[in-house]
């Protein structure tokens, strides 16, 4: 089954005016031109603004600030801060066309196990805030030999990917959570605190509860979404605990068998000594066996995390302005571009269903226009009006230009 048509646009914003502007049905002179110019830097200037907020937001949550505390904030208004900067996370991840990964999707991605032989687990409950976003649903295709074809030979893989994934992460207070368990599991505080240590064992000793952790990466198997967070515990596979069982099993059982007939016939107290070291080996030989294989999985686990990070906290929201305002700019190109060549005003369906014809025929990319946003955005500024009939028409080119040139003088900077 394909994946739905998605909102973002695959075509850089430079790629996307050049063949506007020299179009051979462009008929709306050089003021057009201008126009594009002036209005990316007024949208610039509108997201620069709202990088700043977000940075103020999300500074007391920063797990890499590097400046003096200075404001003090109450647990209340700590929490209220919380509340507001994944609001507008989420808000800003949707205007740059990311996508939400609800509760559902996550654990049927979780039952799912890994392509690369990683069967992990994680426990969402530590969590007191996971936002998760991605952006660009495709699929790679990989060679691997399988039990299906007994390892003879390769089979062709279809591995669903995110081009472009978002996670946020705030843990739990221990507090919080300990109180939880001893909810869930009908414990006093003290055994609860026993629990929750045990729990979080896995955890990197510098997480803290009191900072939230941003993270953008690339191309990601959904099946190995759990190895993106801190308390994933690596499991073996059915398939590696019986190999390891026959082979571990078998061969340990194979040799305290022999040595218990050795010990039977040898009265040499040094011989004894040199049966049981040689016990002694064959044990140790067998369980270092099964923490190479553990060793072998952490290795595919942390090569993965190492070439797939794009950005880590502060640099996230940097990083995500300028995907919304590229995605905003995009669809405000559009949108004023196919009104402005109407000869009369035009319902919303009828421009969705052009701009996304058009896409198809001059970039051979199928997309599902997102018109209310770009549409809100050029009714704040002015340039578009929505008339009683729901139709929708904009200003001429040297029009709109004067409009963004006041909307520049007003701006407060």
């Amino acid at each position: 089954m394909e994946n739905p048509p998605e909102t973002f646009i695959p075509i850089s914003r430079f790629a996307l005016k050049d063949c506007l502007t020299h179009s051979a049905f462009n008929q709306l002179g050089t003021e057009y031109n201008t126009y594009l110019l002036y209005f990316c830097a007024w949208r610039h200037q509108h997201y620069r603004n709202k990088l700043q907020d977000l940075k103020a937001l999300y500074l007391p949550f920063s797990p890499d600030r590097d400046t003096l505390t200075i404001l003090n904030y109450t647990t209340k208004e700590r929490k209220g801060m919380q509340h507001k900067l994944t609001q507008e996370l989420s808000t800003l991840l949707k205007q740059a066309n990311y996508a939400t990964i609800n509760q559902h999707d996550l654990e049927t991605i979780f039952a799912k196990a890994s392509h690369y032989g990683l069967q992990l687990k994680v426990d969402l409950s530590e969590f007191d805030e996971v936002l998760l976003f991605s952006r660009g649903a495709s699929i790679k295709q990989e060679e691997r030999r399988t039990l299906k074809s007994m390892f003879l030979r390769k089979e062709t893989l279809n591995i669903p990917i995110f081009q472009r994934l978002f996670l946020l992460l705030k843990l739990k207070p221990e507090a919080d959570r300990i109180q939880e368990i001893m909810v869930e599991q009908s414990v006093n505080e003290k055994k609860a605190a026993k629990i929750l240590k045990k729990y979080r064992k896995m955890l990197p000793e510098q997480m803290s509860s009191d900072v939230i952790y941003l993270k953008i990466f690339k191309q990601i198997p959904h099946i190995d979404l759990e190895m993106l967070f801190p308390n994933a515990q690596i499991k073996l596979k059915p398939f590696d605990k019986l190999k390891l069982t026959i082979t571990a099993g078998g061969g340990t059982a194979g040799s305290v068998v022999a040595a218990i007939t050795k010990l039977a016939v040898v009265a040499n107290p040094l011989a004894i000594v040199g049966v049981l070291l040689g016990l002694a080996g064959v044990i140790v030989r067998q369980v270092t066996k099964f923490f190479t294989q553990r060793t072998k999985y952490m290795m595919i686990l942390a090569q993965n995390l190492y070439f797939h990070n794009l950005a880590n906290n502060r640099a996230v929201l940097t990083l995500m302005v300028d995907r919304a305002e590229e995605e905003e700019i995009k669809e405000c190109f559009l949108l004023y571009h196919f009104l402005a060549h109407s000869k009369e005003p035009q319902p919303r369906a009828t421009i969705k269903h052009d701009i996304e014809q058009f896409m198809q025929q001059q970039f051979a990319v199928t997309i599902s226009f997102d018109i209310e946003t770009p549409l809100q955005s050029l009714l704040n500024d002015g340039i578009l009006t929505e008339l009683p009939d729901n139709r929708l028409t904009v200003l001429p080119p040297i029009e709109a230009l004067a409009k963004v040139n006041l909307l520049w003088k007003n701006a407060i900077v």
